[in-house]
């Protein structure tokens, strides 16, 4: 390996740490997500299960929880991404965000497997540098 080629191969290697960091990031946020809306499934479990004037905490955001007296119509609120809000019946909530969770851990998936993929790259260059820094002591990498 020459040296342009060894410059190529860290700079290349370099690139992939800074992806492999980026997607560590995404799946933070995926995992964030997950637990978002499992605390949102949990809670709206409890609420339809509880009767009228039962006091509970209900979570606000943000490890958040406020007290409240339970009215239970046995119907929700669903906020979407694109600004609508929907009444939903509980059971319906429920369904909905564990689809999304469902969603986030398949998506989660493909993340981390493309993480592997490319830690493998990563291996696998940093592996044939070193052995080029073994047949040339004098150029490390």
């Amino acid at each position: 390996m020459n040296e342009d080629e060894l410059r190529q191969t860290l700079s290349v290697m370099d690139n992939l740490k800074e992806q492999i960091d980026g997607l560590s990031a995404q799946l933070q946020l995926i995992q964030d997500s997950v637990n978002d809306f499992s605390r949102a499934k949990e809670t709206a479990k409890q609420y339809s299960e509880s009767d009228s004037d039962t006091e509970m905490l209900v979570s606000i955001g943000g490890g958040v929880y406020l007290p409240a007296k339970i009215v239970n119509s046995g119907k929700g609120l669903l906020y979407t991404a694109s600004g609508y809000t929907f009444e939903e019946p509980i059971p319906k909530l429920v369904e909905i965000v564990e689809g999304r969770i469902k969603e986030l851990v398949d998506a989660s998936q493909k993340v981390y497997q493309r993480m592997a993929e490319m830690q493998t790259q990563l291996n696998s260059l940093q592996a044939m540098v070193e052995e080029e820094a073994r047949k040339e002591p004098g150029r490390a990498g």
